[in-house]
């Protein structure tokens, strides 16, 4: 079975995950750590450690064994588009209390996509454009932070900003996590090296500044938390610990625009956990064209958790999307996307890793016009305020954000 290396001695003490051997060989860390290539290494109390296959028969009659899977992002096709020419790249700002003047620059081509007329949302803003208040974490590749597009919106942990370079301020296990964490590469602030998150992040909560593109709530706070890798790819242990970052540090809504693997249970009570505390789950469905019914798609399968599936500009289920009428909760715009990407440039890209965001986006701004709703009104609210196409496909329809906006103003 596929495991992945990264991400393997920082890890919850709880969490009993045994590899096969081989795998870890090709890795180096045996070598490193100083352990042969036979038997089962297991990952106890934080530690890899050689055990042998009785030790192991033992440890698992006690505790869960699973494999570290692999993620990848939910990736779908670049559209042919030439990228605009922007001003030059901006370095990621220092951990210091930032003042973001407002770019002038605009881009040439067309910075607002099909998506907006669709969802509703220039009527929507008239009604909201977010809170600040509201912190929506994007697990995933990590974000760009110093996009002129993003800046001004990207979470800051305030304890350790204001605190010492070097210590744990805040006491949480994370030393100088001012721009969240790197679980890929175990450092503090989730830097994107990749593209994914930082589009993810822009269809969120791109700013409404005069350049670039608008996301969905143009005032939200994102959180960047990163376990996958430039190539897009990351392992359990580190989406597990993103997830619970994002609970314990006061996100609302978790944004997942990632998949692969199997059933993990480490991976769902980590998100139950989440659920638990009213924090929502959004996931995309899956660009593998698959019936999510039959063949179940993680994280988006797992109970409570929003899937989406991508719809188009003719508001057709796009080619790539996976779908099922039981297991996928709604569609939204995923096909053709314009947003955020590395250095300081905005650029088209089509996934359900594109419409994830655009629910995760559209409940946020909805969060910020009735603060008394529950996670559990709000679900309702998506979907019984949605346009009933694709029903053979998925389970609400095709999101409509102004009507969730004006549902959410109403109240339950």
């Amino acid at each position: 079975m596929e495991v992945c290396c990264m991400g393997l001695l920082k890890i919850l003490c709880s969490i009993l995950i045994v590899l096969m051997l081989p795998i870890l060989s090709a890795c180096g860390l045996l070598e490193r750590d100083g352990l042969v290539s036979d038997g089962v290494i297991a990952v106890i109390d934080g530690q890899l450690k050689k055990v042998s296959e009785e030790e192991q028969d033992k440890i698992c009659a006690t505790q869960y064994c699973e494999p570290n899977y692999v993620y990848t992002v939910n990736f779908g096709r670049r559209r042919a588009e030439p990228r605009p020419v922007l001003p030059p790249v901006i370095p990621v700002p220092a951990p210091v209390p930032p003042t973001f003047p407002t770019p002038t620059v605009q881009p040439s081509g067309d910075s607002v996509d099909y998506s907006k007329a669709i969802l509703g949302l220039f009527e929507a803003w008239k009604l909201s454009e977010g809170s600040r208040e509201i912190i929506v974490a994007v697990v995933d590749s990590g974000v760009a932070v110093g996009h002129p597009d993003l800046q001004a919106n990207i979470w800051m942990n305030m304890h350790e900003l204001e605190g010492k370079p070097g210590l744990d301020d805040d006491r949480n296990g994370y030393v100088d996590d001012v721009y969240g964490w790197d679980y890929f590469h175990n450092r503090p602030n989730a830097i994107d090296d990749n593209n994914h998150g930082t589009h993810v992040a822009g269809i969120i909560g791109a700013m409404m500044n005069g350049i670039g593109t608008i996301g969905i709530s143009p005032l939200v706070k994102i959180m960047p938390l990163k376990f996958l890798g430039p190539d897009g790819s990351g392992d359990t242990l580190g989406a597990i610990r993103a997830i619970d970052y994002a609970t314990d540090h006061g996100a609302k809504i978790i944004s997942n625009s990632w998949g692969g693997g199997g059933y993990s249970l480490y991976m769902d009570q980590a998100i139950q956990r989440a659920i638990q505390k009213g924090v929502i789950v959004v996931a995309a469905a899956g660009n593998s064209t698959m019936n999510n019914d039959t063949f179940a798609s993680f994280p988006a399968n797992y109970a409570g958790v929003i899937s989406v599936a991508s719809s188009d500009e003719k508001d057709g289920l796009s080619s790539f999307s996976n779908y099922g009428a039981r297991s996928v909760a709604i569609a939204a715009p995923g096909s053709h996307i314009f947003s955020t990407v590395l250095e300081n440039r905005w650029d088209y890209l089509s996934g359900t890793s594109m419409a994830a965001p655009q629910v995760s986006g559209a409940l946020a701004l909805a969060m910020s016009v009735n603060a008394d709703l529950s996670a559990t009104d709000l679900k309702k609210l998506l979907c019984q305020s949605s346009k009933k196409i694709l029903l053979d496909q998925v389970g609400c329809g095709r999101m409509d954000v102004l009507g969730l906006v004006k549902a959410s103003i109403a109240g339950m």
